[in-house]
């Protein structure tokens, strides 16, 4: 393929292209939006003939990457989307940081599936997509502020074991739990705009997230579920969303996960099923469990 050229991403140059690419294709223009904010440094396109026919994008060489992959209708089978994917294992496999790569295939979408065993991604398992647009919800009388640097090591905690839990529930193997790391707290301190904790007698209880019109992030503190902590996080992520100019609200909740339940009852519906996929490239090095004594750390803070 001559006339293909794929190179790092120049907002000057390629901006107006990809959003004219991606025009008709809401999901793939969401993600390449969202990692133009984020990761710019890990975006690269794909030129044939000199028109934009495809993206790569990379959320940062690290530990767990998210990759995408994706060629404009008219140039699929043609080869483009095998040269994106050569590019992302280059990139990946040359950076010692990274230890596996996911990505996300809607369900039904047999042929891309295909494409993703045949480059050594495996289904780890599957998420709903769900939506949710009309009248703010009704708030709490529960304490909800914005985040902290000293809330850090609670949030942590909070998030870990509970996503652990949940994982468990729903048979996602290999289950995992990661420990405190000090770059996760710079990360956590630049986007407090956007992180914010629920306060029950003092102690954090639950934690929530938002991206622009994403709930990103909701974790109650596993001995704290069931007193309605999850809902009025939930329902003031929602509103904050909207305060900020967004009118519709959207989420993901890997299936079997009790919570879609939740979703439901406050408004949300599925718009879409999607696997996600995962490939290693090192050997995992998140614990296997985390430790016995979660409620106890939970409580020395």
């Amino acid at each position: 393929m001559d006339n293909l050229l794929i190179e790092a991403y120049n907002p000057e140059r390629d901006r107006a292209a990809a959003h004219e690419m991606l025009r008709e294709d809401k999901h793939f223009r969401d993600i390449f939006e969202q990692n133009e904010r984020n990761y710019p440094e890990g975006l690269h396109v794909a030129r044939y003939g000199g028109v934009m026919a495809g993206f790569l994008s990379l959320s940062g060489l690290k530990r767990g990457t998210g990759t995408t992959v994706y060629v404009s209708p008219p140039y699929r089978r043609t080869g483009i989307g095998t040269r994106l994917m050569e590019k992302a294992h280059q990139l990946l496999a040359s950076s010692e940081a990274v230890e596996r790569s996911s990505g996300l295939c809607i369900d039904g979408d047999s042929d891309t599936l295909q494409f993703l065993y045949k480059h050594g991604y495996y289904v780890v398992h599957s998420s709903y997509l769900m939506e949710r647009e009309g009248e703010p919800l009704p708030g709490s009388s529960f304490t909800i502020r914005q985040y902290e640097d000293e809330d850090y090591l609670t949030c942590h905690y909070v998030s870990e074991f509970a996503f652990y839990l949940m994982r468990e529930c729903v048979g996602i193997m290999p289950t995992f739990y990661y420990e405190p790391e000090e770059w996760e707290r710079i990360s956590f301190a630049e986007d407090r705009n956007n992180r914010f904790v629920m306060l029950s007698d003092g102690e954090i209880v639950a934690v929530g997230v938002i991206d622009g019109p994403d709930i990103r992030h909701v974790a109650v503190r596993p001995d704290r579920q069931a007193r309605g902590y999850g809902g009025a996080m939930v329902s003031f992520l929602v509103n904050e969303i909207m305060r900020r100019g967004e009118s519709t609200v959207e989420l993901w909740v890997v299936k079997g996960n009790p919570a879609q339940k939740l979703y439901e009852r406050l408004g949300f519906k599925t718009r879409s099923l999607h696997h996600i996929v995962q490939r290693y490239y090192r050997p995992e090095s998140r614990l296997s469990r985390p430790p016995e004594l979660w409620l106890h750390e939970l409580k020395k803070i």
